[in-house]
């Protein structure tokens, strides 16, 4: 699983590719904002979105 370290915190790819669009952007701008509080609430909210989806995806129709 791809991931990449910014200031204090390691951001993993999201296991849902709906959300790639999210951790390329974070990963483009990580040194820049990187530890910023809108950075870590986008990553806090793209990790949280990925086990929703997770989630989601193994639950019966």
């Amino acid at each position: 699983m791809p991931y990449f370290e910014s200031k204090d915190r390691t951001v993993f790819s999201p296991v849902d590719e709906r959300l790639q669009t999210i951790y390329n952007w974070l990963e483009k701008h990580h040194k820049t904002i990187g530890g910023s509080t809108l950075f870590d609430e986008i990553a806090d909210e793209l990790e949280r979105l990925d086990q929703e989806l997770s989630k989601k995806e193994g639950e019966p129709k």
